[in-house]
This record gives structure tokens, C-alpha cells and sequence, in this order.
């Protein structure tokens, strides 16, 4: 073997983190949209769309700082599959008591701890990956990482077509969470591959600061538009349908458009890797999201709409997860990986803490056609961002 395969990660580490990676998708993205939302209705009745907003601005703030607290936790005891593994268990449990609340006030407060939880699995997860995975294996690692959004995509669809019990159905994302978690948890512990590279090359002072500034700013623009899009994206693709669109059509149609965003993201991932062509990788995907809003903000017709919806996806699955997997190799100090990749989180959760009032402003006043064409010239700023920063 030669020295240079020697400080490559094997395609069977690389898949069963991207595994994992999809199971903490999983663990999240049908609760939230589906679940949540129904068990509130089931709850507080007409004031359901109240508490479920209060439990979004909660949740998202135990989030924030959760991730970052587990990071930190990770970075100074190390052990970071152990922290995981915990998060795992203790989430799954939170999950599972769901329906035994009763009281909207509670629910809420099993809400925070679960977020805690569930961060307790991705913080050190996260940093797990950006100690173990080298540079030269980052852009594949980002391609890998996009098929978390598609395997979500699916759990909705395994929960649209369940039988209508909460508790079997929030069995159903725990079993899936758990498999997908246990092949790297079962694993041998990997070489710390990037870290020693990181530690190798020390921060570059104000020049350091400004790119990590330029991809966090960059990051979160993306996610604004992200997360105000998927808000009101049932309701939209309601409208265009003339109204007839169940739920099950809704989650397989989602779910479908999801997965062709994963090849995508692999090729450009993997030319990144043998080009070091880092920016412009970013940059593509952008363009994507751009023509991608853009076209759902004209399209008249189910077809035009649900092609624009591909591109944007294919756009912000990709983007996101590239950026995920670079934003780590720009990372220099090993003792603060989780510290520092909690910090990005917070682009994550923070769009959801003032966002969702003004979209709902802008639909009410201008519709949605405005809102998307809106969002796809905000795309300028992470564009501009991106092109200036100081990466390959």
C-alpha cells in the first residue's frame, strides 16, 4: 500500500458515516413536518398553529445551543462515538414519550430536551468526521453527506403510509435512525487522519477568520431560503395542484425529487477532490438554487413547477452538504472541532427564529411567486460571498 492510500479513509468508513450522517436527518425531518404538527392538532386543538410555532422557536434554540455544548463536550473529553451513542439512545427515548404528553406546555418542554438529546448524536458526529477524514476525501465525503436529505425524504413517505398510530409511527423513525446509525458505531475507531493535517497547518489569522466568516454568512443566506421554501412548500405545491394534493402524493413526490439530487452531488463532489476545484463546485450549486426559485416563481403548471423544484433541490441538497464536508477542511485547530462546527450549526437553526413571520408577510401581501423570486436574487449575496473567499 503506498503512503498516500495510506491516508485515505476506506469507501466502507466514507458510506457508514454518510449513513449515520442520513439516519440524524431521519431522526428530525419527519417528526417535525408530520408529527409534530398532528399531534399538536390532536392536543390544542384550533390553537395548534401557536404552539407548534412557540415549539419551533424553543426547539430551535435548545438546538443551537446544544450542538455547540456537545461539540465542546466532545472536544474536551474526547469519546466522540461514546457521546453518540448516548445522544442516540437518549433522543430515541424522548421520541418514543411523545404520546404520553398530553399538554401542549409539556410537549414543548419534552420538545427542548429532545433537541438536546438528538444534538448530543450530531455534534460529536459531525467532529468525528472532521477528524477522520483528510482533505483529499472531503469533496466525496460532501457528495455522500446529500443522501441524508433523501433518506428523510423517504422516512415521510414510510410514515405517510403507516397505520395512523403515533407511537408505531415514531417507532418507525427510531428503528430507522438506529440501523443507519449502528455500521460506523460498530466500526474499529478510525485514524484521526484529519486531524493530524489540520494541526499541521495553523490558523492563518485575520485571513483565517474572514474565509471562515465569508462560508458561515454564505451558509446561512442558503439556509434562509432553505428553510423558508420547505416552511410553505406543502401549501404551495397545494395551490399549483388546484388544491388536490394528499399527503402520501405530497411525500412521494418530495422524496422522488430528493433522490435525483444525490448522483449530482457525488460527481461534483468527487471532480471537486481530483480538480482541489473547491469554489467553483459551490458555485454551480448555487446557479442551481437560483434557476431553481426563480423557475417555481413562474411556472404556471405541476410539470414546470416540480422540474424548478428539482433544480433548486439539487442545488441546496448539494451545496449544503459540500459545504458541510469544505467547511471542515478549512478548520485548523483540532482541539475545537466540534466547538467551531456547532458555531456553523447555528446557520441551521437561526433562520428559523425570525424568517418564517416575514415569509408569511410577504404570501400574505404579494403571494408566493414574489417570495420565490425574492429568495432566488438573495441567492446573489452567498454567490458574491463565495467568489470573493479564499479558498481553491
Amino acid at each position: 500500500m503506498t503512503a498516500a492510500a495510506a491516508e485515505r479513509q476506506s469507501n466502507a468508513f466514507l458510506f457508514s458515516f454518510a449513513l449515520a450522517w442520513a439516519g440524524g436527518a431521519v431522526a428530525y425531518t419527519a417528526f417535525l413536518t408530520l408529527l409534530l404538527p398532528l399531534r399538536f392538532t390532536e392536543i390544542a386543538g384550533s390553537s395548534d398553529v401557536g404552539w407548534l410555532g412557540l415549539s419551533a422557536t424553543v426547539g430551535a434554540i435548545f438546538a443551537s445551543v446544544g450542538h455547540i455544548f456537545w461539540g465542546w463536550v466532545s472536544d474536551r473529553w474526547g469519546r466522540r462515538r461514546a457521546w453518540a451513542v448516548t445522544g442516540l439512545a437518549g433522543s430515541s427515548a424522548a421520541l418514543m414519550a411523545v404520546p404520553l404528553v398530553g399538554e401542549p406546555a409539556a410537549l414543548i418542554v419534552l420538545i427542548a430536551v429532545w433537541q438536546l438529546l438528538l444534538n448530543c448524536f450530531l455534534a460529536p458526529l459531525s467532529a468525528y468526521a472532521a477528524d477522520s477524514v483528510p482533505n483529499q476525501q472531503k469533496g466525496i465525503l460532501g457528495g455522500l453527506l446529500s443522501f441524508g436529505p433523501g433518506a428523510a425524504a423517504l422516512s415521510v413517505v414510510a410514515i405517510s403510509l403507516a397505520p395512523p398510530n403515533l407511537a408505531d409511527q415514531l417507532g418507525v423513525i427510531v428503528l430507522m435512525v438506529v440501523l443507519f446509525a449502528l455500521p460506523l458505531m460498530a466500526m474499529r475507531r478510525a485514524k484521526p487522519i484529519g486531524a493530524i493535517a489540520s494541526a499541521a497547518h495553523p490558523p492563518r489569522s485575520k485571513a483565517y477568520r474572514r474565509v471562515l466568516i465569508q462560508l458561515w454568512v454564505a451558509r446561512l443566506a442558503v439556509q434562509i431560503a432553505e428553510g423558508l421554501l420547505f416552511l410553505f412548500l406543502y401549501y404551495f405545491l397545494r395551490e399549483v395542484s388546484g388544491g388536490d394534493l394528499s399527503l402520501t402524493r405530497y411525500a412521494v413526490t418530495n422524496a422522488v425529487v430528493h433522490l435525483f439530487s444525490i448522483p449530482i452531488a457525488l460527481m461534483v463532489g468527487r471532480y471537486s477532490d481530483k480538480s482541489g476545484r473547491r469554489r467553483s463546485a459551490l458555485l454551480l450549486m448555487i446557479g442551481f438554487l437560483m434557476a431553481g426559485l426563480a423557475g417555481m416563481g413562474v411556472a404556471k403548471d405541476w410539470n414546470m413547477v416540480i422540474l424548478s423544484y428539482g433544480l433548486f433541490l439539487i442545488g441546496s441538497n448539494s451545496f449544503l452538504a459540500l459545504h458541510s464536508a469544505f467547511s471542515m477542511q478549512e478548520l485548523r485547530d483540532p482541539r475545537n472541532f466540534g466547538r467551531d462546527l456547532g458555531l456553523f450549526n447555528l446557520t441551521n437553526t437561526l433562520p428559523s427564529l425570525t424568517t418564517p413571520l416575514l415569509a408569511a408577510i410577504v404570501i400574505s401581501q404579494f403571494g408566493y411567486s414574489a417570495l420565490l423570486l425574492g429568495l432566488a436574487a438573495f441567492m446573489i449575496i452567498p454567490a458574491g460571498l463565495i467568489f470573493r473567499t479564499d479558498i481553491p
